[in-house]
């Protein structure tokens, strides 16, 4: 069978015309475009849209407008856009007895395709658990908030409404400027800029409501089993609709800096030492380039000599003893410039290091590249991170790609894991016209290629800070063996990336699967998904 027939097969063979029957006894409407045809009839269609009861049917262009920036595409048969529980519900409950896969999208901002489906998508942007977004309980250092929740707000009008006296603890540098939102937010278990001293949701969620396969509402901690496998889960063992934060409270008179070189290995081997003395500022973020540093890293200045370029920052705000000593290692192994900044100051970089969220920059520059976002965090020791970039660089050459001249990343990541380090493929825009199969392959190769040998090489795991989406199902045999199981007892949610996995296998390889099966079907996967077939 074709790679373009896989899809439209897969979703053929699901029953439709019964699922939709439930659907409509339930009180849901089947709409093929969102659209109206005369002037009066818009008010009628704004209430219809904003009742949760509509089903877009059939329509790629409509519901394909349901993108992240993963590039990873399948647009769904039915889109639902649910405002209550009990909506949500309906559809969970007769998608799992029509064994329909089904996924559901928040913020939109995941780099790994874990929502794209064939089948069923569910928006939960409108789905409302409370009469308000967030409430906040200063006396208690807790914050009650539901999924749909965008965390920028959170970080404002926690900070605002306590005078700076509390944080919201997890602030991911995308949520600056994406709409990140609290239901993503824990099911990618995310960190972000604060992860060096404060660690990821794990370490600050205390309870939660979820909906599970069977609709069923639970409230879960700490103590239930059930509460491991939501945070970081993806999505696909339950529902996030609310959770229950701690909130953290910095200590005061904090202090900021900016420091910054031209010796790249020196700078790893200051952070490497930085790492082992276990120092861990409230924010602690860094950036290089082969080059020279992209926007208002530009401006710094080492030597007004051509040769001296400034190719490493790394921006700290914590305690005066973190940063005076966080200071002092770097200037020992470095010998590096550095300067205290204001609060104003801080921000302006914290800002500016938010934006290369997806930045990539080559030597090239005759042509518009894309960063594609597949193996993306790279977490090691510093030390070691040197030979890794070069490693990945290599085999971008060997695939016809140019290396990747800047990365961006996390200083002590998680509590002293290591440094991580964001780098991305970057492909030529042209690579993603349609009809170019060929080109998709060569991506596929590579990625799978790097993430093969930061494994083998460096026991370096891909996906460490973003969530693994559909990588998993082509990647680990347990992974697929585990989620069977689950999806069999009904804890799991029937999944459109296994069944892609399942097809691919029966129609390629009717012999026992080894290592170059397992490879041709990742990149063949790889190939239907970003040719949005």
């Amino acid at each position: 069978m074709g790679l373009e027939n896989i899809i439209k097969n897969l979703q053929r063979e699901l029953p439709w015309d019964i699922f939709l029957s439930k659907m409509e006894e339930e009180g849901f409407i089947k709409k093929e475009s969102l659209s109206f045809s005369q002037i009066s009839d818009i008010d009628k269609f704004k209430q219809l849209f904003l009742s949760g009861n509509v089903m877009l049917i059939g329509n790629r262009i409509q519901s394909g407008s349901i993108r992240d920036p993963s590039h990873l595409h399948i647009s769904p048969y039915v889109l639902f856009r649910p405002i209550t529980e009990d909506q949500l519900k309906k559809i969970i409950v007769y998608s799992q007895e029509c064994k329909i896969p089904i996924t559901f999208a928040g913020g939109k901002t995941g780099l790994s395709g874990g929502y794209s489906n064939f089948g069923i998508v569910v928006d939960l942007a409108d789905l409302h658990s409370f009469n308000e977004p967030f409430q906040i309980n200063f006396k208690k250092e807790q914050i009650s908030v539901e999924q749909s929740a965008l965390i920028s707000d959170l970080i404002k009008t926690v900070q605002f409404l306590s005078n700076g006296k509390y944080i919201f603890p997890i602030q991911p540098a995308s949520a600056l400027k994406l709409p990140v939102r609290i239901g993503g937010l824990i099911s990618s278990n995310a960190s972000g800029v604060t992860s060096g001293k404060l660690g990821s949701v794990e370490n600050w969620v205390e309870s939660m409501r979820i909906m599970k396969p069977n609709g069923t509402i639970l409230n879960i901690n700490h103590h239930n089993s059930l509460f491991k496998r939501i945070i970081g889960g993806n999505g696909f063992f339950g529902v996030v609709l609310s959770a229950i934060f701690k909130l953290y409270k910095p200590l005061t008179d904090l202090k900021r800096a900016i420091m910054y070189g031209h010796n790249i290995e020196l700078a790893f081997n200051g952070l490497q030492s930085v790492l082992d003395f276990k120092i861990f500022p409230l924010i602690s973020e860094f950036v290089i380039s082969n080059e020279k540093l992209p926007g208002k890293f530009n401006e710094l200045i080492i030597s007004s000599k051509e040769d001296i370029k400034t190719k490493w920052a790394a921006i700290i705000k914590g305690t005066s003893s973190e940063v005076d000593e966080f200071l002092r290692i770097m200037n020992k192994e470095t010998r590096c410039s550095w300067k205290i900044l204001t609060e104003e100051e801080f921000q302006e970089y914290l800002q500016e290091r938010s934006a290369f969220a997806l930045l990539v920059q080559t030597s090239d520059t005759s042509s518009d590249y894309i960063a594609f976002p597949s193996f993306e965090d790279i977490l090691s020791e510093p030390k070691n991170l040197p030979e890794v970039i070069e490693t990945i660089n290599n085999i971008f050459i060997k695939h016809g790609f140019h290396k990747v001249i800047f990365g961006y990343g996390h200083i002590n990541f998680r509590k002293g894991q290591g440094l991580l380090l964001h780098m991305r493929l970057p492909v030529p825009i042209e690579y993603f016209y349609k009809g170019n199969e060929k080109n998709l392959t060569t991506i596929g190769q590579t990625v799978y290629e790097v993430i093969l040998t930061l494994k083998e090489k460096f026991n370096v795991k891909h996906k460490a800070e973003h969530s693994p989406g559909i990588f998993p199902f082509f990647l680990s045999a347990d992974f697929r063996e585990k989620f069977r199981e689950m999806v069999k007892r009904g804890t799991a949610f029937i999944n459109p990336h296994l069944m892609i996995y399942d097809q691919l296998e029966k129609e390629e390889y009717k012999q026992k699967i080894n290592k170059e099966n397992e490879k041709q079907i990742f990149i063949k996967a790889l190939n239907i998904y970003l040719s949005n077939m």
